[in-house]
C-alpha cells in the first residue's frame, strides 16, 4: 500500500505512519495535478490524500515512481479535505467549516480483498458473466468486452429501475434508454437477436440482493421493463439493418 499527499500538507505527511504505521518511505508528496482537488475555476477546494495498492505480479518491483503513473498501482481511497475556497483572481482563503470528503472504489477494494487485478474477476461479477455465457453459448475469454459491458449495465439498470428510474426519451429517462440500448448492441456481438439481458436480474439478485432487497423484491418488474425496451430496440435494429441492406 502507497498514500499521497500534497507536497505542502506536512501535517497528513506525518501523520499517516504515525497513525498507521506504514513504512515512511511509501507516503509520497506529490504535486497539484495529483493531490489538490478542485471543482472549478472557482469555489471550494482543498489538499487530498490518497491510498493506492500495487496490483502488479512482483510486489518486489514497487517503485516510489509507478504511483500515479504505472496502471498496476490502483487508486482505493481519496480523502479531499475541503478547507479552502478559490476566489475569481485565483487566490485561495479560508473557509468557515472544514470537512473530508471522502470517496472509495467498492469493486476496486473487493480486487484487492478476493486477490484479482480486475474487478470483473471478482464474485460481484463473474456470476452475471456466467449465466451471459450460458445464455449466448458463447465465450468470455474470446470476446471478453460485451461481457463486461453487459455485466456492468444490468447492474445499473437494476438499480435504477428498483429505485423508480424508466427508460424515456428525456433526461435521466433518456440516459437509462441509451445505457440499455447499449447493452443490447453488445448483445449483438455475441449474436443475440432476441431479449435475453433480462433473465440476468435474478443473477443480480443473488449477489447483491442481501444488500439491495429491492433487487430481489421487484425483480418481476425490472425484467419486464428491459425485456420490452430490449425487444423494442432489436426490432428497430432489425429494420434499420434491413432497410440498409436493400
Amino acid at each position: 500500500m502507497w498514500a499521497t499527499v500534497y507536497h505542502e500538507d506536512d501535517e497528513a505527511f506525518d501523520l499517516w505512519p504515525k497513525v498507521t504505521g506504514i513504512d515512511p518511505a511509501r507516503v509520497l508528496k506529490c504535486g497539484k495535478k495529483d493531490n489538490f482537488w478542485e471543482m472549478g475555476e472557482t469555489g471550494p477546494c482543498g489538499p487530498c490524500s490518497e491510498i493506492h495498492y500495487y496490483v502488479g505480479d512482483d510486489p518486489s518491483k514497487q517503485t516510489a515512481d509507478g504511483v500515479n503513473v504505472s496502471d498496476q498501482y490502483w487508486e482505493l481511497w481519496n480523502l479531499v479535505f475541503i478547507q479552502n475556497n478559490r476566489l475569481k483572481d485565483g487566490s485561495l482563503e479560508d473557509l468557515p467549516a472544514k470537512h473530508v470528503d471522502t470517496g472509495a472504489g467498492f469493486e476496486r477494494i473487493v480486487s484487492v480483498l478476493q486477490n484479482k487485478n480486475n474487478n470483473y474477476a471478482t464474485d460481484l461479477f463473474t456470476p452475471i458473466i456466467q449465466e451471459t455465457e450460458k445464455l449466448t453459448g458463447q465465450s468470455f475469454m474470446d470476446n471478453p468486452v460485451p461481457f463486461q459491458v453487459i455485466a456492468d449495465h444490468i447492474r445499473m439498470l437494476s438499480f435504477s429501475i428498483a429505485d423508480g428510474g424508466l427508460p424515456g426519451n428525456e433526461g435521466r429517462e433518456y440516459v437509462l434508454r441509451r445505457i440499455l440500448r447499449r447493452a443490447a448492441r453488445f448483445g449483438r456481438m455475441l449474436d443475440q437477436h432476441e431479449p435475453f439481458i433480462y433473465n440476468l436480474v435474478g443473477i443480480l439478485g443473488g449477489v447483491m440482493g442481501e444488500i439491495f432487497p429491492e433487487i430481489v423484491d421487484k425483480q418481476s418488474h425490472i425484467e419486464k421493463v428491459i425485456k420490452v425496451e430490449e425487444s423494442s430496440f432489436n426490432d428497430t435494429l432489425d429494420r434499420g439493418i434491413n432497410h440498409f441492406e436493400k
